[in-house]
């Protein structure tokens, strides 16, 4: 008789329990997600084996709402964040319109991203399969963001490399090129840089600049070519290292940003030019001083006189020296502007061989009120790449006031 008492009290219970989590969704849907919380905590600490699927799913949006949506504790965010996915699995967005557990690792990886934590976001990254997650870009004013699945490579991608996880650097960003039907925000040449920075570290660096080369049709940074420098400094091929040297100094980004540049060129030209590789080392010290920076051994054991220094003479003298070494041997064409758009960003120049070359604004290196439509020019030719249209183009560049 006691054991049937004590059945029909436990199938009591377990109606009052499913009675109250019935309530709990309602509540949920009502928006009153503290209340129905409480009901979901209060059962799930005492009996968990009676929240069936769906209530951990409603549980899980009921943490989300009050400790995961809007947290600014650190803390709870990854205390509840790690409860909802021992609550629930991750949804697959291919087929459902919205997941709290991926939601919420999200909302983790994005914190942690602020933070710079990389070690820590591989532990996140790990809840997550990036096959369950949707393509589909989010739209705003004039911007596209990326998919959820995109997203997840991004973070991945730069995760592995900062880690020093090379290896894993290289896969997860081959499966992102591989997996990803479309990029944002030139995403796939940073998939191939991180491929190429992580192969550089593995000492694989004839392999390192053939992703290099890609990332180079797209993007004309100083860094970009100071890497695919590096690369054939280390192959000891001198040549083209200095051929993107060039093309590295000849930018206009600050020099504070650039200043490992000038350490890098001393180092290709100290055995080749012993008072060309000084200037630059001068320079470079000259940089570092005045950011109060520390000077490596091999820099301080030159014996650069600080006190004459002068960095705008010695910036001049770079400047002047890459600036003709970049066009050495090349032909100086002649010819008109006939046509500089609206924006004032770029235009096209016709030869006197009655060829069109378009060139940017950047590279028109005059008074900017001699940029317009029937000027006749000087200027160089230079590789470029079209990226709309995805093929090598032939630019204008160092246009100037034809003589």
């Amino acid at each position: 008789m006691t054991n049937v008492n004590e059945l029909c009290e436990t199938k009591q219970k377990n109606q009052t329990v499913r009675k109250e989590l019935f309530e709990a969704k309602k509540l949920y849907k009502s928006k009153e997600y503290d209340k129905a919380l409480e009901i979901y905590e209060s059962h799930f600490n005492e009996h968990p084996e009676l929240l069936n699927n769906w209530d951990r799913i409603f549980y899980s949006w009921s943490i989300y709402q009050i400790y995961i949506k809007n947290q600014e504790d650190e803390t709870q965010l990854f205390e509840y964040t790690e409860l909802i996915t021992e609550l629930i699995s991750q949804a697959d967005l291919n087929n459902a319109p919205v997941c709290a557990y991926t939601l919420s690792v999200f909302r983790v990886l994005n914190v942690l991203k602020e933070n710079s934590d990389w070690e820590y976001m591989i532990y996140w990254l790990d809840k997550l399969n990036p096959d369950l997650l949707d393509e589909k870009q989010g739209q705003g004013h004039d911007i596209v963001f990326a998919s959820n699945r995109e997203k997840y490579y991004n973070f991945a991608s730069k995760a592995y490399l900062e880690c020093g996880d090379y290896e894993g650097c290289i896969e997860v960003s081959k499966r992102a090129l591989n997996s990803l039907s479309n990029f944002t925000n030139n995403s796939d040449v940073w998939y191939n840089w991180r491929i190429a920075k992580s192969l550089k570290e593995l000492n694989q660096n004839e392999e390192a600049l053939k992703y290099l080369e890609e990332v180079s049709k797209v993007k004309r940074d100083w860094f970009v070519a100071k890497e695919i420098a590096e690369n054939y400094y280390i192959l000891n091929d001198t040549e083209n290292a200095k051929k993107y040297i060039t093309d590295a100094v000849l930018t206009n980004d600050p020099d504070m940003i650039k200043v490992n540049l000038y350490y890098l060129i001393y180092k290709i030209l100290k055995d080749e030019d012993e008072e060309l590789a000084l200037l630059h080392a001068e320079y470079f010290t000259a940089i570092k001083l005045e950011g109060d920076a520390r000077i490596p051994e091999e820099i301080e054991d030159l014996m650069i006189d600080e006190d004459e220094l002068d960095i705008k003479d010695l910036k001049h003298r770079i400047k002047d020296y890459w600036s003709e070494y970049k066009f050495t041997g090349q032909e100086l064409q002649y010819g008109t502007i006939t046509k500089v758009f609206e924006h004032g960003k770029s235009g096209f120049i016709t030869s006197v061989n009655d060829e069109s070359f378009y060139f940017k604004s950047f590279d028109f290196k005059d008074r900017r009120q001699f940029m317009k439509e029937g000027q006749y020019v000087s200027f160089y030719i230079q590789k470029g790449f079209d990226k709309s249209k995805n093929r090598q183009t032939v630019n204008a560049v160092n246009v100037k006031r034809g003589e």
